[in-house]
């Protein structure tokens, strides 16, 4: 690879994340160079149990063309809206236009509110220099100096009719009165108020007069109503001091939409009849605090009118807009597994992961591997997140991939959950319909300097092809979209090392498996943290609201916590009475990336009903060696925990806890009221800990959970033999041969 991480690429990324033997998948390619050639591969293993580095690979027989046409693409970035109405320049004046805005950045250049385009012109509100202007074809007409501040209340009225416009503002107060009336008049030039060529299409939040939407506005546009008259100073004072603009104005509104109503849609309803819907642009986020919103009520299904309002980021990516490259048939004779599509044009080179699955009402082992893609795709393009400032490992500054780079130099990939948008405000979506430079076989993580989420969980695909165990593999979307019927037909569930998204669907599933009688090998830490939505009308995409507590990277604004697309309750699974002790036995308690610590054995390892377990183990302590920060417990790590009766289930046996962890190892936030004196790391903290446990259920099922992200990194030591990798076989023997 390169290591010019300004220049353009030659990038790609698939229609979806898996698909079934005999159906295709399609491939999205940029090729900056024009043509590119293709090629399959079975991605097998993790190859650097002697440092040579790298993924097993297998040549399939793709029947793929030796070349391809191609040509660049880029994602569009930027949030807006757009409504397109035929009648409007026929209707034309008198207008009147009222709504609110919020601004969270102050800008160095003009933003648009709302404009009129047409014929590459525009008539436009926009805000600059902490002003409101109102410009035709170019021209500034009125300007008000409303001092802008950022993250206050502005409403505005604009009034159009007779060859003069009249335009009023006011600054909010916390109560939602305004604070000072300003006024401005304007002549309008002879051609008019719309621009030459106007034709209906009006946007909200950027200008897209005959070129890509631009000048994007960053901030909460709210309470936007259209009437078909000129309204009178008398209504505008009113509506200005907070009445609500639809309900004055009564049946001279021609547009107005509820954005607090069913926040789902990136499509809008008008809630005039016939009268055309809004279109949200690059996912902007629904389910928001308008300016009415006063905080007694917490849901806008409760009070929709007072989460009447949208935020736009400018630099948000839906991803999705680019044309397909190339269809794959996965032969039928492919083997479920990892496999990936590599493109090369002589100097750059992708290699696309995508998964297989068995054919529909087929299956392949007793065993599945769940890919947690929620994860890959959570962490996707991750700009080093909220640990970029100063961050150091226990060997010193934090080192970045050529990929790592060119994800930041270049905006139109997009951003991570892990990073906030300019304004400071957190990353709530998450699209997969974009190339995630991270989600490649061969990518190190800057944070532990090894392998992580889709590279590490090679470790077990590795151990698993090592030992000869049949495996089929299963994505977070695949569970979420078929539920249980998606894991009945296998005996034990094998998680990643850091299964942390997961939505209900996807956490009741596993909870029937489990309590019907099945297995599940929990070989990770931080799991089934974030309560987790996909999207009901974009499956590509991904929302999480961090809330007020867990280990985040953000704290959502007061009143958004709730998710846009279902409705639900975000933030932490255990503040929606859903702990995973209560799935696995356990639960994130620290985490730290200093030198991973070894487990040292229980007395109730060696009780008759567990001993099994340790067959072959002669060591007290296990996990001593491992590629991932040199040891079995460290990164992110679980241990068991009441959390008041909604945690670890009492039949819940600890085998094994976590010793030595240094003090770059720090308990979670939400296991604290109060923050006393004394030392809170793992040399002192009892609970900075790694729990390695056992569940049984009493239909005859069992959870078999390890508590560390970095335990799969010691499964290849030594060639497999040593105790975790025998610990981890002797479980997944038993769960295969038990029924």
């Amino acid at each position: 690879m390169t290591e010019d991480h300004t220049r353009q690429k030659l990038l790609g990324y698939p229609d979806r994340f898996s698909a079934r033997q005999g159906e295709n998948i399609t491939f999205f390619v940029s090729a900056p160079k024009g043509e590119f050639s293709a090629e399959v591969y079975r991605l097998i293993s993790v190859d650097n149990r002697e440092g040579a580095g790298g993924i097993k690979h297998e040549l399939m027989s793709s029947r793929l063309s030796d070349h391809y046409e191609g040509t660049e693409q880029k994602s569009s970035i930027g949030g807006y809206a757009e409504f397109f109405d035929p009648a409007l320049p026929a209707r034309g004046l008198p207008l009147s236009l009222t709504f609110a805005f919020r601004p969270t950045l102050l800008p160095g250049t003009e933003e648009v509110l709302i404009s009129f385009d047409g014929n590459g012109r525009s008539t436009a509100l926009k805000i600059s220099e902490r002003t409101l202007k109102l410009a035709v074809s170019g021209s500034e007409l009125a300007k008000i100096d409303l001092t802008l501040a950022k993250h206050g209340w502005y409403r505005v009225a604009l009034v159009v009719e007779d060859g003069a416009a009249r335009l009023s503002a006011a600054k909010l107060t916390t109560l939602g009165r305004a604070e000072e009336i300003r006024y401005a008049v304007a002549v309008l030039p002879k051609r008019g108020f719309f621009p030459s060529g106007f034709d209906g299409h009006v946007t909200i939040a950027a200008s897209t007069n005959g070129v890509a939407a631009h000048k994007h506005f960053t901030g909460k546009i709210a309470e936007v109503v259209f009437a078909g008259a000129a309204i009178s100073e008398d209504e505008i004072k009113s509506i200005l001091n907070g009445a609500a603009a639809d309900d004055l104005l009564g049946t001279r509104v021609i547009y107005s939409w509820s954005m607090g109503k069913n926040t789902a849609p990136m499509v809008i309803p008008n809630d005039v009849s016939g009268a055309p819907a809004l279109t949200l642009l690059n996912l902007p986020m629904r389910a928001v605090t308008g300016s009415r919103w006063r905080g007694s009520r917490h849901h806008p299904e409760l009070v929709p009118d007072e989460y009447n309002a949208v935020f736009f980021h400018r630099d948000m990516v839906a991803g999705g807009d680019w044309k397909p490259s190339l269809d794959l048939e996965i032969d039928v004779k492919w083997r479920s597994g990892v496999y990936a599509l590599r493109v090369w044009d002589g100097t750059d080179e992708d290699w696309i992961p995508f998964y297989v699955r068995p054919a529909a009402g087929s299956c392949g082992s007793k065993v599945v591997f769940l890919a947690p893609t929620n994860t890959y795709l959570a962490y996707g393009n991750e700009h080093r997140g909220y640990l970029a400032n100063g961050f150091s490992t226990k060997d010193g500054p934090v080192h970045l991939q050529d990929a790592d780079r060119y994800a930041e130099a270049h905006p139109e990939l997009g951003l991570s959950l892990y990073n906030t948008h300019e304004d400071g405000a957190g990353v709530a979506y998450a699209s997969r319909l974009r190339p995630l430079l991270n989600f490649r076989p061969f990518h190190f993580n800057w944070l532990n300097d090894s392998y992580r989420h889709f590279a590490g969980d090679f470790y077990i695909l590795d151990w698993l092809e090592h030992h000869r165990i049949g495996y089929d593999v299963l994505t977070d979307e695949d569970l979420h979209r078929e539920g249980l019927t998606a894991l009945q037909p296998y005996d034990v569930v094998i998680t990643g090392s850091h299964p942390e998204y997961i939505s209900e669907r996807m956490m009741n599933a596993l909870q029937e498996y489990v309590e019907g009688g099945r297995n599940l090998m929990y070989l990770g830490g931080n799991g089934f943290y974030w309560a987790t939505s996909f999207h009901p009308d974009l499956p590509h995409v991904i929302e999480v609201r961090r809330g007020h507590n867990g280990l985040r990277n953000y704290t959502s604004q007061p009143g958004e916590t709730v998710h846009a697309s279902t409705g639900e309750q975000g933030g932490l699974w255990r503040n929606r009475g859903r702990a995973p002790q209560r799935l696995t036995g356990i639960g994130t308690g620290a985490c730290g990336w200093g030198k991973a610590a070894p487990y040292k054995l229980s007395i109730h390892a060696k009780a008759p009903e567990h001993a099994w377990i340790f067959d072959g183990v002669t060591d007290e302590l296990v996990g001593t060696e491992g590629m991932m920060l040199g040891g079995a417990a460290g990164d992110e790590i679980d241990r068991v925990d009441d959390l008041g009766g909604n945690g670890t289930p009492p039949e819940t046996t600890v085998l094994a806890t976590s010793v030595g962890l240094p003090n770059y190892y720090q308990p979670v936030a939400e296991d604290y009221t109060y923050i006393l004196p004394g030392d809170q790391g793992g040399s002192e903290n009892p609970l900075v800990r790694a729990d390695m446990t056992w569940l049984s259920t009493k239909s005859g099922g069992a959870v078999f959970s390890v508590g560390s992200i970095c335990w799969i990194g010691c499964l290849p030591i030594k060639n497999y033999v040593n105790p975790i990798s025998r610990i981890t076989l002797n479980v997944l023997n038993r769960f295969i041969t038990n029924r």
